[in-house]
Order: C-alpha cells, then structure tokens, then sequence
C-alpha cells in the first residue's frame, strides 16, 4: 500500500471537543474527540490536540477521556470561553440536525510547533470545524504544514460555519481528505469539476488537489476510495437495531486513520471502516463507552 501508507507511528488528532446534547441524553462528540477514542479504543495511542472551558462540563469530559486512556497532553484549558456544546435532533430515520453554538473553547485552540514537532506525529487529524474562525484557520494553516508529516482531512461542511477560500486553501494542504456526497457536491462546484457520475468526479477532485487518497462516505450506500492506482468500492453494511448516525463518519476516519498507519491494503482497509461507521450506528453517539464494543473488531483485525 506505498502510494497510502505513513510510517506507522503516533497521530496527532486536531479539532474539537464537546458533548452533543440530545432532547433525552447528553453525550461526548465533536469530530476529533470520536476519532482519538475510537482510535484508542481499537489499540492506537493518540494524542488529541483540542480545548476545553474551565467549568463543570469540562471536568465531565476530562474524566471520561481519562477512563478511555486518552492521553491529555494536549488538552488545553479556556478561561474565557465554555466547552463546546452542539444541540442534536434527529429525524425518523436517525439522520442529525445539528445547532453549533458559537464561540466555543475549541474555537481557540494553540498550536506550539516546537511542543507538536517533539511528538513526532506521523500523521495528523483535523477536522475542518474548528478553523471556522479566521484567526483559527490562518493559525492552523500557518502551522500544520511546517510539522513535517501528512494530513488527513475530515471535511464537515456545517452551515453556517464554513467559507469558500478556508476550505479551498485546507483542501491544497492535506494528503487524504474525507467527505460525504452532500459535501462532494459542494467541493466540485468550489473547484469546477464538470459534472458526472460520482465516481468520475471522486478521481476528477482528487486529481485535481494532488491527493494521495479521497474517502467518500455515502451512508447506507457504503462507500469509495479514489487513488491514483484506481477506484475502491465499500459495501454497504447493514446496522441490525438504528440508533442514530451521529459520529459514524467520525468511525470511518478513525479506522481509515488506523489503516493508513498500519498498512492495510486499500480495499481492506475501507471495507473496514464502512463494517465499524455501520456499528457505531447502533450505539448512542459517536464515542462507545464500553470497552467490549471494540473487542470483535480488534480480535478480527488482529489489533
């Protein structure tokens, strides 16, 4: 797998952390929060870089990072601003709307070249969310790139919270890039691919942006890798009791992230990801608390 893999060593994931409050239940998310746990929980040891308010909800999510065995390193700490919150409802069918509340603890996070280089990341997680300030996104574009290692790209296009140049420019500064289909067609329009199937405008974006693989998540439909050895096709995984889909897509980036570092073959390595976005379907959320949802798939995966 040379034109994917990295060397396999420690990720580095950015973005935010937060809970995702339910009109019943309150739970952990954020997009780079879900994917250093589940990372973690299927035996990677990440370090999630991210920020947090100094306030109650804070000590609540600490302490269950603490219970996963995230390291905390990079978990910085706001006086000003409060933890993250976003206001989940869901449709008849599980499908989120989100309400993200503005100017969050996370819209402020610090990147320390110095302390970061001396983690030795060989690869890095972001998710586009937490640049939607624009002194946020001139510091990660900024920094990012100077660290020395590849960047995985997890394109949430939430509105009103993205602008057309940001993503443009985080678009020439990653390796892989991940999207759903809503997004793909908002990408190929900033970009003026021509149109077509979805197919030929996945390789049409990823040869356009030089990338050295695009993930595209279609939900129930499975999904595609674009390489510039070929197109891979995911098949759909049937979730046996729906709970919701929040945090599925976040699944995918983690044991996308997990093969990449570990060298998987293209075509195992995705139909891997869509097999645990449709499980993490039948749980509440996109963060598992119990240890013994990830034991299949690390006795399966060999992990």
């Amino acid at each position: 797998m040379a034109s994917l893999g990295v060397t396999s060593g420690l990720p580095l994931i950015v973005g935010e952390t937060l809970f995702d409050c339910f009109p019943d239940k309150v739970v952990l998310g954020g997009a780079a929060l879900n994917v250093a746990w589940n990372l973690k929980g299927l035996g990677s040891d990440p370090v999630l870089l991210s920020r947090v308010g100094q306030d109650e909800a804070a000590e609540q999510l600490l302490a269950a990072l603490r219970r996963q065995g995230l390291r905390l390193e990079g978990l910085q700490r706001d006086p000003l601003h409060p933890t993250g919150q976003v206001r989940v409802t869901l449709d008849g069918e599980g499908i989120p709307t989100f309400a993200i509340l503005p100017d969050q603890a996370y819209d402020y996070i610090q990147l320390d070249r110095a302390a970061l280089q001396a983690l030795r990341p060989s690869l890095i997680y972001r998710g586009s969310l937490a640049a939607r300030r624009e002194a946020a996104h001139r510091h990660f574009q900024e920094t990012l790139p100077t660290l020395g290692c590849p960047v995985f790209l997890d394109l949430n296009l939430r509105d009103p919270w993205w602008r057309p140049g940001p993503v443009r420019e985080m678009l020439r500064t990653c390796a892989w890039l991940k999207l759903n289909q809503e997004e793909l067609e908002q990408v190929v329009q900033l970009e003026s691919i021509p149109a077509g199937k979805v197919e030929e405008q996945g390789q049409a974006l990823r040869a356009r942006l030089n990338l050295r693989g695009l993930f595209l998540t279609l939900g129930a439909a499975g999904a595609f890798l674009f390489t510039g050895r070929g197109v891979y096709r995911g098949e759909p995984v049937p979730v046996p009791r729906l709970v919701d889909t929040v945090g599925a897509g976040d699944g995918f980036s983690a044991v996308a992230i997990l093969g990449l570092l570990q060298g998987w073959p293209e075509a195992v390595l995705l139909q891997r990801a869509v097999e645990f976005a449709a499980a993490i379907c039948g749980v509440a959320g996109g963060a598992p608390p119990d240890p013994a949802f990830y034991r299949p798939f690390r006795q399966a995966w060999g992990l």
